[in-house]
């Protein structure tokens, strides 16, 4: 079920220079939210910007008087709409349509009771949270290996130590944690034999570079896991075929025709091997 809300803003503050945390109240699409789903917000009542902008939620927060649950976004200012949004008081109102979009699948997981590795580029943070959230009611053992171009995006971090995940962090820069890329931080990591006894299940969301590195080290590994792909939509119901992607597939002809799926409605989630990035 998808609804369209009027959503009161009831947190909007800074969290870093270019990084904002949103908190909106309303009352139906909240109790349906699963990890790694995304809610579409139109900003502003003109044309301008036309489409709306896809969030992933970040975390869920009771009420503290009556029954309830605010929505919490994690967001980067990047262009016009989000420069909008971060001008935006509290009580003033968004126009938000969801939960959209399929979310991480937290079974495999937490049946088969491995350690679990989240691996997040970016504002590849926003979603995993809520995903840290929902493993922790299972008692999982969750490592999160975090990358940022620099110290000042980092972002959460606290939250998931407050939650019980060990955190290891990589910047660009090398202004704080490991110099250099998150995946190379992983690959670092698996190597250690002890760090495949018994093998990890992997979540992970972030930039296409990042999420193409991470295909071939589960690959070499031979880990299984889920990519959440972040990206500019339409509809956000898969009716524009505006966000489709390259998917592997099968065939039985000489010439394999190219399979597609669609971000946002097959999405975002895909298997960690699902996605074809091409050479």
């Amino acid at each position: 079920m998808v609804y369209q809300e009027k959503a009161k803003i009831v947190t909007n503050k800074k969290l870093t220079p270019s990084i904002y945390f949103l908190e909106l109240d309303m009352p139906k699409i909240p109790r349906l939210l699963r990890p790694g789903q995304f809610l579409h917000i139109r900003i502003g009542s003109g044309v301008d910007p036309l489409l709306r902008r896809p969030f992933s939620v970040n975390r869920l927060r009771a009420r503290k008087k009556g029954k309830g649950l605010y929505v919490g976004i994690v967001y980067k200012v990047v262009g016009k709409g989000t420069r909008l949004l971060k001008e935006m008081a509290v009580g003033e109102k968004v126009d938000v349509l969801g939960p959209l979009g399929n979310g991480f699948d937290i079974n495999p997981a937490v049946r088969t009771n491995t350690p679990i590795l989240l691996v997040c580029g970016g504002m590849g943070i926003a979603p995993v949270l809520f995903l840290s959230w929902h493993l922790m009611k299972y008692r999982a053992a969750i490592t999160a290996f975090i990358g940022a171009e620099t110290k000042k995006e980092i972002v959460c971090v606290s939250e998931l130590i407050q939650l019980g995940c060990d955190v290891v962090i990589a910047t660009d820069d090398g202004s704080y944690g490991y110099k250099g890329y998150v995946s190379q931080l992983l690959k670092n990591y698996l190597t250690k034999p002890q760090a495949l006894i018994p093998k990890p299940y992997i979540y992970a969301c972030g930039p296409k570079p990042m999420l193409k590195a991470l295909d071939g080290i589960a690959r070499k590994f031979r880990l299984q896991g889920q990519v959440s792909l972040d990206e500019m939509m339409g509809c956000g119901l898969g009716a524009c075929l505006g966000c489709v992607i390259k998917v592997r597939g099968f065939s039985t002809t000489k010439k394999k025709p190219d399979i597609y799926k669609r971000i946002c409605k097959d999405g975002p989630v895909f298997d960690i091997t699902e996605i074809d990035w091409g050479k």
